[in-house]
């Protein structure tokens, strides 16, 4: 078995990394930069875990191209992305800026790395790169919410998960045995944010989502599901999860 996780050399992707391989996964560690997804790799090494590093640049869409020579990958993560320009008078992260601070530029940027660099990522390792029945999973968050609601990563976020309900639906037209998958696992701490656990008590670590989100890759009944949408209900309560077809 093999997975390719992008944005595996920190935070929810390592964590994934880590717990895919400890269940015998081969892991490809996507990183755009390639001494920190080396670091990854030998961390991972030293856990005893085949991991090699894949150059996976989202903000690049012509070195994503080269994704498309990989072969046998069962399980795919999208996990990288990027905050947007959450800057502001009141600090580097920002997580309450104002709507209207948002800049044309920095829907762009955010929008082409999360959105662009993410579909990139998927219709290269579509046609030649994914097993018959290789799932697909967009690590992503609930854009219809009111706890907080930066702009540009919201956005970018809309898109993506609107890509992954039309992708969705192509493969159950298509009679294709491939699922994709989009997870929305709440509040977590990592450096895209600022949060540090304890923050509040639905602050979760990495390893505590990589943990909740191996939960429900490997659940019978889960997976036989084309789509797979954990609400902002769920983010919250941490005990339900609603699926949508």
């Amino acid at each position: 078995m093999k997975t390719l996780i992008t944005g595996a050399n920190k935070g929810i992707g390592f964590a994934l990394a880590q717990n895919l391989g400890h269940r015998g996964y081969e892991v490809l560690v996507g990183a755009r930069n390639e001494t920190r997804g080396q670091e990854a790799v030998e961390k991972l090494k030293a856990e005893g875990i085949n991991a090699e590093f894949v150059k996976v640049d989202l903000d690049d869409l012509n070195q994503l191209t080269s994704l498309s020579a990989l072969t046998d990958i069962d399980l795919l993560i999208n996990n990288a992305g990027i905050s947007g320009n959450i800057h502001s008078d009141k600090g580097h992260l920002d997580m309450e800026k104002s709507a209207f601070d948002y800049s044309s530029s920095d829907l762009e940027e955010t929008i082409k790395t999360n959105f662009l660099g993410t579909h990139a990522v998927i219709t290269e390792l579509l046609p030649h790169s994914l097993t018959e029945n290789a799932k697909i999973i967009n690590i992503t968050v609930p854009v219809s919410q009111e706890y907080w609601m930066p702009l540009a990563y919201v956005t970018s976020k809309a898109a993506q998960n609107a890509m992954t309900f039309a992708f969705g639906h192509q493969f159950k037209k298509d009679k294709s045995q491939k699922q994709i998958f989009a997870i929305m696992p709440g509040a977590v701490a990592t450096d895209l944010n600022g949060a540090k656990v304890g923050d509040s008590p639905f602050v979760k670590s990495p390893e505590e989502t990589a943990q909740m989100i191996s939960k429900f890759i490997f659940d019978e009944k889960i997976t036989m599901l084309k789509l797979l949408i954990l609400t902002e209900q769920f983010m919250i309560t941490m005990n339900q999860a609603y699926v949508t077809k």
